[in-house]
């Protein structure tokens, strides 16, 4: 996907990221959905479950404490060994190479892209190699795969994802994860240059490692502090309410945002991080475990157990809203006149991006949290779902033994 050069032209080169790209979601499309069924199965404990999705965004957010120095090493040009050298480190200086990593960014990316995607398959294959699950071989309550069966598949799951959404807590989490989420996508990349053209006028060079520590710094606030703290939280004040309080402190990091940007004081953005970071790094924690008592709900209802659906269901809405998110941050751009490499920008663009970056995700989680006002899935009544189901399958048994 990432093999592009730039004298196979613009047409050709979008042509061929887009059809790769199709590849590439279809591959985690059929990668993602199962694996987060996995999730869902794993406990029919009320905390528990919260414990395993933190376990699980624990170690996802170690990509985005990694994935920030990517800029740094794809257009370091022997920049890191003078600054290591500055600061006395000179084991670090003596392993940097002395004209950067790579001739140019370009030709970093088209390189770095074989190891990480060699690196990611063989990760990816750990859940499938290691999760121990009972032979699906002599399963009566899986359909076979043939061209006959796909017709009836498709109507099934067509009818799944109806009954899914008239669940009402649910619909609530695919909403509000929407909102929050995508608020947050479409203003990701404005940090890179607000940070350059805003505080450093336009030269990345003299901006340096700060973009980096940006990206860098939040992950790290999320991995351990914000994980620990909400998981904590979930069984102190329950979930839902958990999830109003992690939102409402990330307002505060995007107000924060909005001062602490300043020309000549970059150090001062590191304030509003661990306010931000409570955001995104609360969100698929405590979503997650609220889809799996959601799934109890389903069982409940309709006898059916429906993790893979419902996980399909969430993540679709995660995925389209990654495009739309796309699709904005480009609208929000081109409505400022902000011109992404241009040396100058027009005047009043940098503050537009400003704006948006802190008023959008304001707004968005503010409506996430009132719509997950009234989620009413508390953990006495998943405890009345979970005591009911039992009794069901109690009787179940009794009735298959007589």
């Amino acid at each position: 996907m990432w093999q592009l050069y730039a004298e196979n032209g613009i047409d050709y080169n979008f042509t061929y990221f887009l059809l790769w790209s199709l590849v590439f979601y279809l591959g985690l499309t059929i990668f993602g959905v199962p694996y987060v069924a996995m999730g869902y199965e794993m406990s029919p404990d009320f905390h528990e479950r919260t414990n395993i999705m933190a376990v699980a965004q624990w170690i996802g957010q170690w990509a985005w404490v990694i994935a920030p120095w990517f800029w740094v090493i794809l257009y370091d040009q022997g920049g890191l060994q003078n600054q290591a050298e500055g600061l006395g480190a000179n084991w670090l200086a003596g392993i940097l190479p002395n004209e950067g990593w790579f001739a140019s960014a370009d030709l970093g990316v088209r390189e770095l892209a074989i190891w990480i995607g060699i690196i990611c398959m063989i990760l990816g294959m750990v859940p499938a190699i290691f999760i121990k699950s009972k032979s699906t071989l002599n399963d009566e309550n899986l359909t076979p795969l043939s061209i006959k069966n796909i017709g009836g598949s498709l109507r099934e799951i067509g009818q799944g994802f109806k009954e899914a959404f008239q669940n009402k807590p649910f619909r609530r989490l695919c909403i509000s994860t929407f909102l929050v989420f995508n608020s947050f996508n479409t203003i990701a990349a404005f940090s890179f240059f607000i940070i350059v053209y805003h505080m450093f006028s336009g030269d990345a060079g003299a901006a340096g490692i700060w973009p980096t520590l940006h990206g860098c710094l939040g992950a790290i606030a999320t991995t351990f502090m914000v994980i620990p703290i909400i998981t904590k939280m979930s069984k102190v004040f329950g979930k839902k309410q958990t999830f109003l309080i992690s939102q409402a402190i990330s307002i505060i990091g995007y107000i924060l945002f909005w001062f602490l940007f300043v020309p000549g004081k970059p150090y001062l953005f590191l304030i509003a991080l661990p306010f931000f970071s409570f955001g995104i790094g609360s969100l698929f924690t405590l979503m997650m475990s609220m889809t799996a008592d959601v799934c109890d709900l389903d069982e409940l209802r309709t006898d059916k157990r429906r993790e893979g659906l419902f996980g399909a269901i969430y993540w679709l809405m995660v995925k389209f809203g990654q495009a739309f998110a796309g699709l904005l941050s480009g609208l929000i751009m081109a409505y400022v006149g902000f011109t992404a490499g241009a040396d100058t920008q027009p005047d009043g663009a940098i503050t537009g991006l400003r704006i948006f970056y802190s008023a959008l995700p304001i707004i968005g989680t503010t409506i996430a949290i009132i719509v997950m006002w009234n989620y009413d899935l508390t953990e006495a009544k998943a405890h009345e779902i979970r005591a009911a189901l039992d009794a069901k399958k109690a009787a179940k048994r009794e009735v298959e033994i007589g």
